[in-house]
């Protein structure tokens, strides 16, 4: 009798790979839909193999993001939530929980570490905003309900475009509070920012930076017209061939 609970471990661990899930993933939980994939994009659960990622594929808790050269990326998180990721992005998902009946219990935890974001809030900031940061290497970001565009220039962005290294960002709507070791400022709707280095000053502005008129896709669009505010118009169109969650 005592084979038998390893006979049905081996049965399952069987199945897992069968249908080409591995146990860690089968462990991790659930946390996005993907709307839009163009380009070769892909996501890594730690010590697990790298997954293509096409439309409707699963983002999961711990795993790391890489749009391609000419990767475009949109995720729809299931308390609403929103990312487009912009092509040569690294962008992972640290911490995510989210109970639609219990919102003001969500948490949720992202980190930038190289490209660009545009991202509307969903329902876990909404009931807490203390419960929402999307880290950089540069700065942490906090908002309040908010739509708004991040990037940063790494020193290979920096042999490219001939730009100032450092994080980059443009709310389009709400506010966010960006934090480095110098500071705390907030950010209203209609400004530019930038910060050199952790130790630096924030500089704001109501006019563009000089990257932005240098690096396609950037800036309060991303991906779309300049003075669009909504997130691309094919996620609206791909959102009802994802589940009722993410809708």
């Amino acid at each position: 009798m005592a084979r038998l609970p390893r006979l049905l471990m081996f049965t399952a661990v069987l199945f897992m790979t069968a249908i080409g899930a591995s146990p860690s993933m089968a462990a991790a939980q659930e946390a996005a839909a993907v709307v839009l994939s163009i380009g070769e994009n892909t996501a890594q659960l730690p010590q697990q193999p790298s997954r293509d990622l096409k439309r409707k594929s699963s983002i999961y808790t711990q795993d790391l993001i890489s749009t391609g050269p000419k990767g475009q990326l949109q995720l729809r998180f299931s308390d609403g939530s929103r990312f487009s990721l912009r092509e040569e992005t690294v962008f992972s998902v640290e911490t995510y929980q989210f109970n639609k009946d219990t919102p003001e219990t969500g948490n949720s935890v992202y980190r930038l570490l190289k490209g660009g974001l545009r991202t509307i809030t969903g329902a876990i900031s909404h009931a807490n905003v203390e419960h929402y940061q999307v880290h950089t290497p540069i700065a942490t970001i906090g908002v309040r309900g908010t739509h708004y565009t991040l990037f940063y220039c790494d020193s290979a962005c920096q042999q490219d475009t001939r730009g100032i290294m450092g994080l980059y960002g443009y709310v389009l709507e709400g506010e966010i509070v960006v934090e480095n070791d110098f500071s705390n400022a907030p950010v209203s709707a209609g400004h530019y920012f930038f910060l050199a280095s952790r130790e630096s000053r924030i500089e704001m502005k109501d006019t563009p930076f000089d990257i932005f008129e240098t690096v396609k896709d950037l800036g309060p669009v991303l991906i779309d017209g300049v003075n669009d505010k909504n997130i691309p118009a094919t996620e609206v169109l791909n959102s009802r061939a994802l589940p009722p969650q993410y809708q």
